[in-house]
């Protein structure tokens, strides 16, 4: 790892799981909701992705992924680390805690199937 601490990537992890870095309750309802039908999915960054383009589903992306910048920013300063190396290990958190059925993108952009 390219002089990262492990304390600050496993911190990144954590963070981007936090039930606090949603909205609250009924966004996570939505959001599981969401990845169950294939609407959205995670990307290697540690953002959503809309898969099936809605008004609604685009707002619950936009607010979601704001919500996780702002904590990825504050783990990177906290860490004295990069934001790019927080987002990257929180996406590939979130993806490995996808359940079976949800949708990922590959780093080369392609949508993959849990």
């Amino acid at each position: 790892m390219t002089g990262i601490s492990r304390r600050a990537l496993i911190a990144a992890a954590a963070a981007a799981l936090v039930p606090a870095a949603l909205p609250g309750p009924a966004a996570a309802q939505d959001l599981d909701r969401a990845k169950a039908e294939g609407l959205v999915g995670e990307r290697p960054d540690g953002y959503l992705a809309v898969r099936v383009s809605r008004p609604e589903i685009e707002d619950l992306v936009d607010r979601i992924n704001a919500e996780r910048r702002q904590r990825y920013a504050q783990i990177a300063a906290s860490n004295n680390v990069p934001l790019s190396a927080v987002e990257r290990q929180a996406g590939q958190a979130l993806i490995q805690r996808l359940n079976s059925g949800e949708y990922y993108m590959t780093a080369e952009g392609n949508w993959r199937q849990r």
